[in-house]
Parts: structure tokens; sequence; C-alpha cells
């Protein structure tokens, strides 16, 4: 479906198509910053501008900006309403030796 590296098509239990892009943590990068990136990387997979997030998550642009560029570090309520703007489940997971993995998974039909 993609030839992104970071986009997988996985099945779900249910016979519904997931759409997943997944950032994992560059050497020095923070976490901040990784989350930003993936908020960024999903925006764009799904076109939705930045105006648009805000809008729909409640936030102002400038915020929407900040987090994509990591300069602040989101608490769990705002990451909800992130994923919820999207429609998309938010997943993040730490690995002893393999770091941070953020993942957007969403249904195939929002990009």
């Amino acid at each position: 479906m993609s030839s992104d590296p970071g986009v997988k098509v996985q099945r779900h239990q249910r016979g519904m198509a997931w759409v997943r892009v997944e950032c994992g943590r560059i050497h020095d990068e923070r976490l901040e910053e990784t989350l930003g990136r993936a908020v960024r990387e999903w925006r764009g997979k799904t076109g939705m501008t930045q105006v648009r997030l805000a809008e729909l998550s409640g936030l102002t642009q400038a915020a929407i900006s900040r987090l994509e560029h990591g300069k602040c570090m989101p608490t769990f309520p705002l990451l909800e309403r992130i994923a919820r703007a999207f429609g998309s489940a938010l997943l993040v997971s730490v690995e002893p030796g393999r770091g941070v993995t953020v993942t957007f998974a969403g249904s195939a039909d929002v990009v």
C-alpha cells in the first residue's frame, strides 16, 4: 500500500486494515522530539493541516507547531486530545536497548 518504510499496514483481528506510522528515536533525539516528529508525520500522512489539527484538538496552531518541533513535553491528556483529533490510536513503547517507539495507528481510509 505504501513504499514509505515508516508506514506499515496490518490487519486487525476483525479484518479491518490499519495503517501505522512508526517513529523510533533517532540517535540523541529527545523524547519530546520523537513525539513531535510522530505527530508531524502522521498529520502529513492524513493530509491534515496544523490549523485543522488545532481546531479538532482544542489547541492553538502555535501549540501544535511547538509540539511538532519538540519544543514542549506533551502531557498524557494532551496526547489523548491529539489522538482523538486524528481518530487514531497512539502507542508509545519503551524497550530496553531500543529506546522509544511512537506509533499512530488508524483505519486505512484516513490516509
